[in-house]
């Protein structure tokens, strides 16, 4: 048994919605909406079990990856013979939210079991079901059915290339609306390097816009510009020192 490997999927905005409800008597419903039942507001605590339920959601499924999320909201509706449940889970991972969605809308739904069940032995736990489910794969992995690619690649790998885009329903053609060349790329290793350092600066210093690492060229040397910032430049020789004779 193993769990599934993510560790190549890209990480992007994921969100999942979640329903479900549960039938009760009438006279049960009369008491939620009274704020009456022994145990307390059903409605708050459910919302509360419901948050709850998505944190936990790895450690009670084996399979499921622990994942940071952004958002939860969980939404309970008083009908007149049930209660229903509507939980979303957003945030930014590599893999998506449905199993906490679910999760989230079945524990809010046993919550209201276990707050009910003195009174109300007829209970029943139904229609569990995803709603909607964005982000990911599923969303942004288009074919190339109907496009005209151009390959200009040695023999070795001209294969390879072909057989990649005819398994995306692309049509390998001499003249073509796309077209992929495998060449030197070395000369980009600058700018490359520069977006990286870009990436991380960020993530160090969110405010700072105003001093950016350049990294360049000139002539056979390479050219890398500091801003006049004592912290930017501690972090830049911490985080990558080490790969700068990667550039030159």
């Amino acid at each position: 048994m193993r769990t599934a490997d993510v560790g190549l999927k890209p990480i992007t905005y994921r969100s999942a919605t979640a329903f479900g409800r549960i039938k009760l008597k009438a006279e049960t419903v009369k008491l939620i909406k009274a704020n009456s039942l022994p145990k307390g507001n059903l409605v708050e605590a459910t919302k509360l079990a419901g948050i709850m339920g998505a944190k936990r959601t790895p450690e009670v499924l084996p399979f499921c990856h622990p994942v940071g999320f952004d958002f939860v909201g969980v939404e309970v509706y008083v009908k007149p013979r049930a209660v229903e449940v509507v939980a979303t889970v957003r945030g930014t991972a590599k893999t998506g939210y449905e199993m906490e969605a679910l999760t989230a809308v079945s524990v809010a739904l046993l919550n209201v079991y276990d707050m009910c069940k003195a009174l109300d032995s007829s209970m029943e736990i139904e229609r569990v079901k995803l709603l909607k489910k964005t982000g990911g794969k599923s969303q942004w992995m288009k074919d190339l059915r109907g496009v005209k690619v151009k390959v200009s690649a040695p023999p070795t790998l001209k294969k390879l290339l072909e057989d990649n885009l005819k398994e995306l329903k692309a049509q390998v053609s001499k003249t073509a609306d796309m077209e992929i060349k495998v060449e030197d790329t070395s000369s980009e290793a600058h700018k490359t390097f520069e977006n990286i350092v870009a990436l991380y600066h960020f993530t160090r210093f969110p405010d700072r816009f105003s001093s950016p690492v350049v990294v360049e060229r000139e002539g056979k040397k390479t050219l890398i510009k500091l801003p006049e910032d004592p912290e930017v430049i501690a972090f830049f020789f911490e985080s990558f020192g080490g790969f700068l004779k990667g550039i030159t």
